[in-house]
Protein backbone atom coordinates (compact mmCIF):
# COMPACT_ATOMS: atom_id res chain seq x y z
CA UNK A 1 0.00 0.00 0.00
CA UNK A 2 1.49 3.10 -0.82
CA UNK A 3 0.30 6.71 -1.40
CA UNK A 4 -0.83 8.15 -4.36
CA UNK A 5 0.32 11.39 -5.78
CA UNK A 6 -2.46 14.14 -6.18
CA UNK A 7 0.09 17.39 -6.95
CA UNK A 8 3.30 18.49 -7.89
CA UNK A 9 4.93 22.16 -8.75
CA UNK A 10 8.13 23.01 -8.78
CA UNK A 11 9.11 26.40 -8.21
CA UNK A 12 11.85 28.43 -8.51
CA UNK A 13 13.42 29.84 -5.01
CA UNK A 14 14.62 33.06 -5.92
CA UNK A 15 11.06 33.62 -7.88
CA UNK A 16 9.11 32.13 -5.72
CA UNK A 17 10.57 34.63 -2.65
CA UNK A 18 10.48 37.50 -4.93
CA UNK A 19 7.13 37.27 -6.07
CA UNK A 20 5.38 35.85 -3.08
CA UNK A 21 7.23 37.73 -0.14
CA UNK A 22 5.83 36.67 3.31
CA UNK A 23 3.17 38.74 5.11
CA UNK A 24 4.16 38.61 8.73
CA UNK A 25 1.62 39.90 11.18
CA UNK A 26 4.22 40.36 14.34
CA UNK A 27 7.01 42.72 14.54
CA UNK A 28 9.46 40.86 15.87
CA UNK A 29 8.90 38.14 12.78
CA UNK A 30 9.36 41.02 10.49
CA UNK A 31 12.37 42.10 12.52
CA UNK A 32 14.02 38.70 12.04
CA UNK A 33 13.18 38.25 8.27
CA UNK A 34 14.82 41.98 7.49
CA UNK A 35 17.67 40.34 9.26
CA UNK A 36 17.77 37.27 7.01
CA UNK A 37 17.44 39.88 3.59
CA UNK A 38 20.37 41.76 4.78
CA UNK A 39 22.51 39.30 6.15
CA UNK A 40 21.36 35.93 4.28
CA UNK A 41 22.49 34.94 0.53
CA UNK A 42 21.12 34.74 -2.34
CA UNK A 43 18.07 31.55 -2.84
CA UNK A 44 18.75 29.20 -5.94
CA UNK A 45 17.73 26.33 -6.95
CA UNK A 46 14.14 24.22 -7.07
CA UNK A 47 11.76 23.53 -4.20
CA UNK A 48 9.74 20.97 -4.84
CA UNK A 49 5.81 21.20 -3.64
CA UNK A 50 4.02 17.90 -3.54
CA UNK A 51 0.27 16.69 -2.31
CA UNK A 52 -0.81 13.25 -1.62
CA UNK A 53 -4.09 10.99 -0.74
CA UNK A 54 -4.47 9.00 2.40
CA UNK A 55 -2.72 5.58 1.96
CA UNK A 56 -5.56 2.54 3.01
CA UNK A 57 -3.10 0.75 5.31
CA UNK A 58 -2.17 -2.92 4.41
CA UNK A 59 -4.13 -5.36 6.42
CA UNK A 60 -1.77 -7.33 7.23
CA UNK A 61 1.26 -6.27 9.71
CA UNK A 62 4.64 -6.90 8.47
CA UNK A 63 7.17 -4.75 10.57
CA UNK A 64 10.38 -3.97 8.99
CA UNK A 65 13.53 -2.96 10.51
CA UNK A 66 13.95 0.85 11.13
CA UNK A 67 16.54 2.57 13.55
CA UNK A 68 14.50 4.20 16.58
CA UNK A 69 16.26 6.46 18.40
CA UNK A 70 15.51 9.31 20.35
CA UNK A 71 17.40 12.37 20.64
CA UNK A 72 17.24 15.73 23.64
CA UNK A 73 16.45 18.82 22.41
CA UNK A 74 14.81 19.76 19.13
CA UNK A 75 15.10 19.93 15.60
CA UNK A 76 19.18 20.89 14.70
CA UNK A 77 18.26 20.40 10.69
CA UNK A 78 22.26 18.82 10.88
CA UNK A 79 21.93 16.76 8.17
CA UNK A 80 21.13 18.02 4.44
CA UNK A 81 20.35 15.65 1.72
CA UNK A 82 17.52 14.10 -0.05
CA UNK A 83 17.03 11.36 2.27
CA UNK A 84 16.56 13.23 5.66
CA UNK A 85 12.78 14.98 6.35
CA UNK A 86 11.47 16.88 9.10
CA UNK A 87 8.18 16.85 10.57
CA UNK A 88 5.97 20.24 10.33
CA UNK A 89 3.09 19.47 13.00
CA UNK A 90 0.64 21.34 10.46
CA UNK A 91 -3.21 23.10 11.24
CA UNK A 92 -4.98 21.81 8.18
CA UNK A 93 -4.67 25.17 6.57
CA UNK A 94 -0.81 25.11 5.23
CA UNK A 95 0.88 27.20 7.12
CA UNK A 96 -1.73 29.06 8.25
CA UNK A 97 -1.11 30.86 11.22
CA UNK A 98 2.72 31.68 10.08
CA UNK A 99 2.55 35.54 10.18
CA UNK A 100 0.83 35.48 13.70
CA UNK A 101 1.87 36.57 17.21
CA UNK A 102 2.23 32.44 18.06
CA UNK A 103 5.52 30.44 17.62
CA UNK A 104 4.53 27.14 18.01
CA UNK A 105 6.63 24.29 15.84
CA UNK A 106 4.44 24.90 12.96
CA UNK A 107 5.86 28.53 12.87
CA UNK A 108 8.87 28.28 14.00
CA UNK A 109 10.07 25.95 11.51
CA UNK A 110 8.84 28.54 9.01
CA UNK A 111 10.07 31.66 10.28
CA UNK A 112 13.36 29.30 10.30
CA UNK A 113 12.44 28.20 6.34
CA UNK A 114 10.49 31.79 5.13
CA UNK A 115 10.07 30.64 1.84
CA UNK A 116 7.52 28.11 3.42
CA UNK A 117 5.68 31.24 3.96
CA UNK A 118 5.99 32.26 0.18
CA UNK A 119 5.08 28.98 -0.57
CA UNK A 120 1.52 29.11 1.34
CA UNK A 121 1.04 32.65 -0.51
CA UNK A 122 1.52 31.20 -4.00
CA UNK A 123 -0.75 28.37 -3.75
CA UNK A 124 -3.04 30.57 -2.58
CA UNK A 125 -3.20 33.30 -5.08
CA UNK A 126 -3.34 30.25 -7.80
CA UNK A 127 -6.49 29.06 -6.04
CA UNK A 128 -4.41 25.42 -5.21
CA UNK A 129 -5.77 23.87 -1.59
CA UNK A 130 -3.15 24.67 0.53
CA UNK A 131 -4.20 21.87 3.15
CA UNK A 132 -2.86 19.20 4.50
CA UNK A 133 -6.44 17.49 5.40
CA UNK A 134 -9.44 18.11 3.33
CA UNK A 135 -13.03 16.48 3.62
CA UNK A 136 -12.48 14.94 7.09
CA UNK A 137 -9.00 13.09 5.16
CA UNK A 138 -5.70 13.77 5.71
CA UNK A 139 -3.94 15.00 2.92
CA UNK A 140 0.46 14.85 3.50
CA UNK A 141 1.79 17.30 1.90
CA UNK A 142 6.03 17.21 0.82
CA UNK A 143 8.31 19.85 0.36
CA UNK A 144 11.66 19.22 -0.43
CA UNK A 145 14.61 21.68 -1.10
CA UNK A 146 13.72 24.29 1.41
CA UNK A 147 16.50 26.52 2.21
CA UNK A 148 16.78 26.96 6.47
CA UNK A 149 18.21 30.57 5.98
CA UNK A 150 18.46 30.98 10.18
CA UNK A 151 18.72 29.52 13.54
CA UNK A 152 16.42 30.41 16.02
CA UNK A 153 17.22 29.37 19.76
CA UNK A 154 13.64 28.94 22.01
CA UNK A 155 14.42 27.05 24.59
CA UNK A 156 16.53 28.64 27.38
CA UNK A 157 16.07 26.88 30.49
CA UNK A 158 13.60 24.44 29.70
CA UNK A 159 11.77 22.62 32.63
CA UNK A 160 9.67 19.50 32.67
CA UNK A 161 6.51 18.02 34.88
CA UNK A 162 8.74 14.47 34.87
CA UNK A 163 11.77 13.23 36.36
CA UNK A 164 13.88 9.89 35.84
CA UNK A 165 12.13 8.75 39.10
CA UNK A 166 8.89 9.45 38.36
CA UNK A 167 6.69 6.53 38.95
CA UNK A 168 5.58 4.74 35.13
CA UNK A 169 1.91 5.19 35.85
CA UNK A 170 2.29 9.04 37.04
CA UNK A 171 4.60 9.58 34.05
CA UNK A 172 1.56 8.39 32.11
CA UNK A 173 -0.64 10.72 33.62
CA UNK A 174 1.71 13.80 32.69
CA UNK A 175 1.62 12.90 29.22
CA UNK A 176 -1.93 12.95 29.27
CA UNK A 177 -3.06 15.36 31.89
CA UNK A 178 -0.28 17.86 32.53
CA UNK A 179 1.46 20.65 29.70
CA UNK A 180 4.65 20.31 29.44
CA UNK A 181 6.15 23.76 30.31
CA UNK A 182 7.13 26.64 27.80
CA UNK A 183 10.28 27.58 26.56
CA UNK A 184 10.71 31.29 27.13
CA UNK A 185 10.22 32.43 23.68
CA UNK A 186 8.07 29.54 22.77
CA UNK A 187 4.24 29.71 21.88
CA UNK A 188 2.25 33.15 22.87
CA UNK A 189 5.24 34.03 24.77
CA UNK A 190 7.04 34.76 21.29
CA UNK A 191 4.51 37.89 21.18
CA UNK A 192 5.08 39.63 24.07
CA UNK A 193 9.00 38.56 23.72
CA UNK A 194 11.38 42.07 23.78
CA UNK A 195 12.29 42.81 19.86
CA UNK A 196 16.59 42.37 21.05
CA UNK A 197 15.66 39.02 22.59
CA UNK A 198 14.40 37.89 19.64
CA UNK A 199 17.29 38.92 17.50
CA UNK A 200 19.91 37.93 20.40
CA UNK A 201 18.20 34.45 19.85
CA UNK A 202 18.60 34.31 16.12
CA UNK A 203 21.55 33.19 14.34
CA UNK A 204 21.54 33.83 10.02
CA UNK A 205 22.48 30.64 7.91
CA UNK A 206 24.48 31.98 4.74
CA UNK A 207 24.45 30.11 2.87
CA UNK A 208 20.93 28.54 3.80
CA UNK A 209 20.89 25.01 4.27
CA UNK A 210 18.26 22.81 2.53
CA UNK A 211 15.45 20.79 4.46
CA UNK A 212 13.08 18.83 3.71
CA UNK A 213 9.56 18.34 5.25
CA UNK A 214 6.81 16.59 6.00
CA UNK A 215 3.35 18.52 6.85
CA UNK A 216 1.09 16.44 8.46
CA UNK A 217 -2.08 17.56 10.27
CA UNK A 218 -2.19 17.25 14.00
CA UNK A 219 -5.17 15.39 15.43
CA UNK A 220 -7.70 16.57 17.88
CA UNK A 221 -10.00 15.32 20.08
CA UNK A 222 -10.84 14.81 23.74
CA UNK A 223 -11.49 12.13 26.05
CA UNK A 224 -10.03 8.30 25.49
CA UNK A 225 -8.93 7.89 22.39
CA UNK A 226 -11.25 6.02 20.14
CA UNK A 227 -10.58 3.05 16.93
CA UNK A 228 -11.03 5.70 14.56
CA UNK A 229 -8.85 8.42 16.22
CA UNK A 230 -6.14 5.64 16.52
CA UNK A 231 -6.74 4.26 12.90
CA UNK A 232 -6.34 8.20 11.11
CA UNK A 233 -3.21 9.11 13.63
CA UNK A 234 -1.52 6.00 11.88
CA UNK A 235 -2.93 6.52 8.69
CA UNK A 236 -1.64 9.92 8.21
CA UNK A 237 2.03 8.81 9.40
CA UNK A 238 2.15 5.42 7.35
CA UNK A 239 0.88 7.92 4.18
CA UNK A 240 3.41 10.75 4.75
CA UNK A 241 6.45 8.15 5.81
CA UNK A 242 5.55 6.29 2.66
CA UNK A 243 5.55 9.48 0.34
CA UNK A 244 8.66 10.41 1.97
CA UNK A 245 10.25 7.31 0.78
CA UNK A 246 9.18 7.82 -2.59
CA UNK A 247 10.34 11.20 -2.65
CA UNK A 248 13.50 10.09 -1.38
CA UNK A 249 13.84 6.97 -4.27
CA UNK A 250 13.75 9.86 -6.83
CA UNK A 251 17.10 10.58 -5.64
CA UNK A 252 18.42 7.15 -6.06
CA UNK A 253 18.01 6.80 -2.24
CA UNK A 254 17.19 3.50 -0.83
CA UNK A 255 14.74 3.08 2.38
CA UNK A 256 17.23 1.97 4.41
CA UNK A 257 19.03 5.07 4.23
CA UNK A 258 16.10 7.53 4.90
CA UNK A 259 15.67 9.33 8.07
CA UNK A 260 12.88 11.01 9.43
CA UNK A 261 13.21 13.61 12.61
CA UNK A 262 9.82 13.94 14.01
CA UNK A 263 8.56 14.68 18.02
CA UNK A 264 5.71 15.37 20.19
CA UNK A 265 3.56 15.62 17.09
CA UNK A 266 0.53 17.11 18.13
CA UNK A 267 0.89 16.95 21.98
CA UNK A 268 1.17 20.98 22.68
CA UNK A 269 -1.77 23.01 21.46
CA UNK A 270 -3.77 19.40 20.87
CA UNK A 271 -2.83 18.16 24.18
CA UNK A 272 -2.58 14.48 22.22
CA UNK A 273 -0.78 11.84 24.57
CA UNK A 274 2.77 11.58 23.85
CA UNK A 275 3.21 8.02 24.42
CA UNK A 276 0.67 7.02 21.73
CA UNK A 277 1.88 10.01 19.38
CA UNK A 278 5.16 8.21 19.87
CA UNK A 279 4.03 4.72 19.77
CA UNK A 280 2.44 4.95 16.63
CA UNK A 281 4.96 7.24 14.71
CA UNK A 282 7.12 4.31 15.54
CA UNK A 283 4.56 1.58 14.50
CA UNK A 284 4.08 3.27 11.20
CA UNK A 285 8.00 4.22 10.23
CA UNK A 286 8.03 0.06 10.68
CA UNK A 287 5.56 -0.66 8.74
CA UNK A 288 6.79 2.02 5.56
CA UNK A 289 9.97 0.28 6.49
CA UNK A 290 11.62 3.43 6.93
CA UNK A 291 15.52 3.46 7.76
CA UNK A 292 15.60 5.79 10.65
CA UNK A 293 13.25 7.73 12.86
CA UNK A 294 14.72 10.50 15.26
CA UNK A 295 12.10 11.42 18.28
CA UNK A 296 12.84 14.88 19.54
CA UNK A 297 12.16 14.76 22.90
CA UNK A 298 13.20 18.53 23.95
CA UNK A 299 13.89 18.01 27.81
CA UNK A 300 15.99 14.58 28.55
CA UNK A 301 13.83 14.13 31.86
CA UNK A 302 10.56 13.33 28.68
CA UNK A 303 12.68 10.28 27.64
CA UNK A 304 10.35 7.89 29.67
CA UNK A 305 7.36 8.86 27.30
CA UNK A 306 9.59 7.30 24.66
CA UNK A 307 10.64 4.64 26.27
CA UNK A 308 6.76 3.67 27.53
CA UNK A 309 5.99 3.79 23.82
CA UNK A 310 8.58 1.29 23.06
CA UNK A 311 7.39 -0.55 25.60
CA UNK A 312 3.58 -1.06 24.68
CA UNK A 313 4.30 -1.55 21.17
CA UNK A 314 5.89 -4.36 22.36
CA UNK A 315 3.40 -5.34 24.10
CA UNK A 316 0.90 -4.83 21.68
CA UNK A 317 2.81 -6.63 18.47
CA UNK A 318 4.23 -9.50 20.78
CA UNK A 319 0.57 -11.35 20.64
CA UNK A 320 0.91 -14.50 18.48
CA UNK A 321 -2.52 -13.78 17.19
CA UNK A 322 -2.04 -10.31 16.34
CA UNK A 323 -1.10 -10.64 13.31
CA UNK A 324 -2.89 -7.95 11.29
CA UNK A 325 -3.37 -3.90 11.91
CA UNK A 326 -7.23 -4.02 12.63
CA UNK A 327 -6.56 -6.22 15.91
CA UNK A 328 -3.18 -4.17 16.64
CA UNK A 329 -5.54 -1.06 16.21
CA UNK A 330 -7.98 -2.77 18.63
CA UNK A 331 -5.03 -3.31 21.40
CA UNK A 332 -3.36 -0.17 21.48
CA UNK A 333 -7.52 1.10 22.04
CA UNK A 334 -7.64 -1.24 24.54
CA UNK A 335 -5.01 0.47 26.25
CA UNK A 336 -7.67 3.44 27.24
CA UNK A 337 -4.84 6.06 26.36
CA UNK A 338 -6.67 9.47 27.05
CA UNK A 339 -5.95 13.14 25.47
CA UNK A 340 -5.02 15.35 27.55
CA UNK A 341 -5.11 19.57 28.12
CA UNK A 342 -3.55 22.07 25.62
CA UNK A 343 -0.68 23.33 26.43
CA UNK A 344 -2.34 26.92 25.55
CA UNK A 345 0.13 27.65 22.49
Amino acid sequence: MIPVLQQQIGFDLAQLASDFPPVWRHPQKLAIHDRIRREGGQLAGTLRYTRWHMSPLPHELQLHSCNVQAEPGFFTYTDSNPGVWHMNFADPRLFAAYGSPLMAQDEWQVLEHPVLASLREALIHAEHPALTRQDGVSTPVLISNVPRQCSIDLTGGEQSTNTPSTSWWRRLLNATLIPAMPCPLYGNAFASAAREDVLRATSVLNPAVASNIIALAAPTGTGAYTKKQITDILQTAFSGFSAALLESARHGIAAAQVSIHTGWWGCGAFGGNRVLMALLQILAAKMADVGRLVLHIGSKSDLCHFTDALSFLDLVTAQGATSDIPAIISEIEALKFHWGQSDGN
